[in-house]
């Protein structure tokens, strides 16, 4: 998760189907999607649990972390210099979710390319992002960021790693045919909405205590602020958490009307911009989680519902 203040773009999708090298997309939403005139292109999971999409950024080829929890796209200072991306200091700063700030500057992207589609004049952050792969490969060369994927009104099909993007840009009658297309299949669809920091938050309960999270396919757990935590009677795993940080676990965490029992969280200390916490990438994947950026809200399933054979 990152918040910085910040502009105009473009996108092109080519008519043509989508491929991946294993686990085809679900037919179904794929197929709807398409009707509708959405291009795709297919994302990867590396080690850390962290969700990726394969780029060509003015023609060299990068790869870009998918992150709600960034408002805007982000790229790192070292992979700018690479690939001969140009950018102007500003007087702003981004900060992570550690609390820790930095100075970043601004650029534009002539054009990025993904799967089938293609994005002209693009602007961008440009920070030092190399703590992104401290820990974990392939090579990630930013963050694409939550303003970009509502402007082009994106899909992210979390669970079967899906990145499907209009053309056209956000389509309220499209959005409405998702949700119902979606929740004759078992889905259960939670509003999303923008706090004052641009990060996309839900509606959420921790063992009946009312809280909003940030919905952060960033993040690779889903992570509880330690006071709110405690607050909420969560309770410590003696054997993996030390003076109220670790892992917990919550009787229920429900989001929007979305019920998970018996739920397993990360608990730590977290900056005030991340409030409550963050729905991270584990439940979001478990849940088969579909995130209509442009319509905004999250539809989740339960893992053991027997229509998700039609997705």
């Amino acid at each position: 998760m990152r918040t910085l203040p910040f502009a105009v773009a473009a996108v092109f999708c080519l008519s043509i189907p989508t491929v991946r090298a294993a686990g085809a997309a679900p037919a179904a939403l794929k197929t709807f999607l398409e009707h509708q005139g959405y291009g795709g292109s297919p994302l990867q999971r590396r080690f850390g649990n962290h969700l990726f999409v394969t780029a060509s950024i003015n023609g060299h080829g990068t790869a870009l972390m998918i992150d709600t929890g960034c408002p805007f796209t982000l790229i790192d200072r070292n992979s700018a210099r690479t690939i001969g991306l140009e950018s102007k200091d500003s007087k702003s700063s981004v900060t992570g979710v550690t609390g820790n700030s930095q100075p970043f500057a601004i650029s534009k992207i002539g054009t990025l390319a993904m799967g089938n589609c293609t994005f002209q004049n693009v602007p961008v952050g440009v920070a030092a992002e190399g703590d992104v792969n401290r820990y974990a490969q392939p090579h990630l060369d930013g963050l694409f960021g939550a303003h970009e994927m509502a402007k082009f009104g994106m899909i992210v099909d979390c669970s079967r790693q899906m990145l499907y993007v209009n053309p056209r840009g956000a389509s309220g009658s499209t959005s409405d045919a998702l949700a119902t297309f979606l929740q004759s299949r078992g889905f259960v669809r939670i509003p999303m909405h923008s706090n004052s920091g641009h990060h996309l938050e839900v509606d959420a309960r921790l063992n009946f205590r009312a809280v909003k999270l940030i919905v952060d396919t960033g993040a690779f757990t889903t992570v509880i602020s330690a006071p709110i935590a405690e607050g909420a009677g969560a309770a410590m795993d003696s054997s993996m958490s030390d003076r109220g940080k670790g892992i917990a676990r919550l009787g229920e965490l429900s989001i929007g009307s979305f019920k998970v029992n018996n739920a397993e969280v990360f608990v730590a200390d977290m900056p005030a911009m991340a409030g409550a916490g963050l729905l991270g990438e584990d439940y979001l994947s478990w849940n088969f989680g579909i995130i209509d950026l442009g319509g905004m809200n999250l539809f989740l399933r339960q893992p053991d519902q027997t229509s998700g054979n039609k997705r």
